[in-house]
């Protein structure tokens, strides 16, 4: 039985931006025309492109790794299908283990007799680093969260990003990226294949034509059920992919089908979303 998060009116969002980038896919209209027709995944290549989001400089877009360049390039698309400014939105990022090629190559250096490191891996290596790139590139001088919680990472910082979108009456990006896992982590993080996507919430009722309403309640983990994706290769990346968990929610969204979406917050806790048009 869902109860609500507190005895207040249930925290409303509007959603007025999506991005998206992954195997076979480039972009939301992308996506969409995925979901709309399954059979044609079977000709399409699930490989991913490497992004070359614009809004980075090309000084910087050249050292950026493929995380980084991922979340930009969601969050780029989503802030330019709501009309915003890039200044007025505040942003959380989402990464189950951010970078494992850089986290590999760290370690590997630090066991080295010199421990050198490259400055520009080094600056590349913090878990905020999509944060980052993003806030300095588009000018964004609001808030920047970044979060990471493994395979309860999409519903987390939903979460977050909800609340504070309500709470601050601001609006609010949340992009999720993971990118496939080194081989050194395939055991505990079994991820082959990249994902990116971008939501940006502005409060409920600030927009004149909102993509659709997201309204918050709280289930028990028993509710949280994996979506019936049009295909195999969805199916692989929503189960490997911790910023996939995303995947039930946008396809939802595509169909214009209202109804409930619930996400993994904890073992004991799962995050119902109420998605109405």
């Amino acid at each position: 039985m869902s109860t609500p998060l507190s005895n207040k009116a249930p925290i409303a969002v509007d959603l007025v931006g999506i991005g998206a980038w992954g195997p076979a896919f480039n972009n939301w209209a992308e996506l969409q025309t995925l979901f709309a027709n399954p059979l044609i995944g079977d000709d399409l290549q699930w490989t991913t492109q490497v992004p070359k989001p614009e809004i980075i400089p090309a000084n910087e877009r050249r050292r950026a790794p493929l995380p980084v360049r991922a979340a930009v390039e969601v969050s780029w698309q989503a802030l330019q299908q709501s009309g915003l400014a890039s200044s007025d939105v505040a942003c959380v990022f989402g990464s189950g283990l951010g970078d494992t090629e850089i986290t590999d190559y760290m370690c590997r250096a630090l066991t080295t007799a010199e421990k050198q490191l490259s400055p520009t891996k080094f600056h590349n290596s913090v878990h905020n680093a999509a944060a980052g790139y993003w806030t300095i590139s588009s000018g964004c001088m609001k808030s920047a969260n970044s979060i990471a919680a493994y395979q309860n990472t999409a519903g987390l910082a939903l979460l977050e990003g909800m609340i504070q979108c309500q709470q601050h009456n601001e609006p609010v990006l949340v992009t999720l990226f993971d990118t496939a896992a080194h081989d050194a982590y395939r055991q505990i993080f079994a991820c082959e294949q990249s994902f990116a996507a971008a939501l940006l919430l502005v409060p409920a009722g600030a927009a004149n034509a909102p993509i659709a309403r997201l309204v918050m309640a709280d289930e028990t983990a028993a509710s949280v059920i994996a979506p019936d994706l049009p295909c195999d290769q969805l199916d692989k990346l929503y189960r490997d992919n911790p910023a996939a968990k995303v995947l039930g929610l946008l396809q939802q969204l595509a169909a214009k089908r209202s109804g409930d979406c619930v996400f993994e917050l904890s073992p004991r806790r799962a995050l119902k979303l109420v998605v109405s048009f």
